[in-house]
């Protein structure tokens, strides 16, 4: 480990969390990890990997088409779905890498039709029905004429599933989406066509209501943390986000840190910096809010940043240069800082924090 700061994933607890998903929707359903924003921070690559081992992965879903290809030139199979709208330039290396397009546009129709002929191939695509989260897709009254272009495409597409996605976890907004769902399944059936794999559910409509599992659940946010508000205590926290001390001072009341001097000491204070700063991914949000840090099992807490050093007060911490100082997760010792709890602070999520980090944050993977 050379970096100044590292985010430990712990495999062994993701690994947990696959099986414990895997039963709680059954054997007959799948779990498709959603890997989208380098698996939100924790590395796609190396995470694909371990996760094909799982017996039922094989299927992975991105957002981007550059996520798909970057998958595929490392090696990964199975199926690969770009769950947002390709750009019209991106299609011809989707199509190359083989892989599932989101059809959620009309003018997609003929954009697919050319990509297919150059290739001399049918294009993988699958639906995406605009259920009330009004993002991207086909709207219900839009089935119709869906079913008809979908008939006059037979020779250059293959529709390997459809899905939706919930705009909330509010019991009544879910049922009214899932029955809009339904209807879009069922005309597309009644015309003749197979839906394919069907899934609108992710981690937290999973864990608001099993009831809507279909055919697959995508699963992000739960392959590493659990619920934000209502914890299931099933799903184990694999991410740690640890930096480094790099020196102490005794400052004065008055002194101010940080660029401008905007935040002033308004007493004397033990100011620890610390290795990293919003370059490497710190939210500045979480610095304004003074959030919690471990330090040797303590909690300190954040006073200011700059782009590559922060500060953290150590009132009443035994503490040194070059002491570990865990932003969130476990520390070396066990101590827990729950990263849902930080986030909650910014009114976001824990694996909102981790997409965040950037490359200069080391990965280190623990198996």
């Amino acid at each position: 480990m050379k970096a100044n700061s590292y985010l430990q994933i712990d495999l062994q607890a993701i690994k947990h969390n696959i099986h414990h998903i895997q039963e709680e929707i059954g054997p007959e359903k799948k779990l498709i990890p959603v890997l989208k924003g380098n698996a939100y921070g924790l590395g796609a690559v190396r995470l694909a990997r371990f996760c094909s081992q799982a017996e039922g992965i094989d299927t992975f879903a991105v957002s981007h088409v550059s996520e798909g290809v970057q998958l595929r030139q490392a090696g990964i199979g199975g199926e690969i779905l770009v769950m947002s709208l390709p750009l019209d330039f991106q299609i011809p290396d989707a199509v190359e890498h083989n892989l599932t397009l989101t059809l959620g546009s009309f003018r997609q129709f003929s954009l697919l039709r050319d990509a297919a002929c150059a290739a001399g191939k049918k294009i993988s695509v699958s639906l995406k029905a605009d259920t009330g989260l009004h993002r991207i897709g086909f709207l219900p009254e839009e089935t119709d004429e869906l079913c008809r272009e979908i008939s006059r495409a037979e020779d250059y597409l293959h529709i390997s599933g459809t899905f939706s996605h919930f705009s909330s976890e509010e019991k009544g907004q879910m049922e009214k989406q899932a029955k809009r769902f339904d209807s879009f399944l069922n005309k597309l059936r009644s015309s003749g066509i197979d839906p394919g794999l069907c899934h609108i559910s992710s981690s937290a409509s999973l864990e608001a209501d099993r009831k809507y599992v279909y055919d697959a659940v995508r699963i992000g946010r739960g392959l590493m943390l659990d619920n934000p508000v209502f914890p299931s205590g099933e799903i184990c926290e694999a991410v740690s986000f640890r930096a480094y001390l790099t020196d102490i001072r005794n400052r004065k009341a008055g002194d101010t840190l940080a660029y401008g001097g905007k935040t002033i000491l308004k007493k004397d204070t033990t100011v620890g910096v610390l290795s990293i700063g919003y370059g490497d991914g710190l939210d500045p949000a979480l610095v304004s809010a003074h959030a919690p840090v471990l330090v040797n099992g303590k909690r300190a807490r954040l006073l200011a940043a700059c782009m590559d050093q922060s500060f953290v007060e150590l009132d009443g911490i035994d503490a040194g240069s070059g002491d570990e100082v865990t932003l969130f997760g476990y520390d070396a010792r066990g101590n827990h800082l729950p990263a849902q709890e930080v986030a909650a602070l910014i009114d976001c999520e824990g694996c909102d924090l981790t997409v965040r980090l950037t490359d200069r944050v080391e990965r280190i993977f623990l198996s």
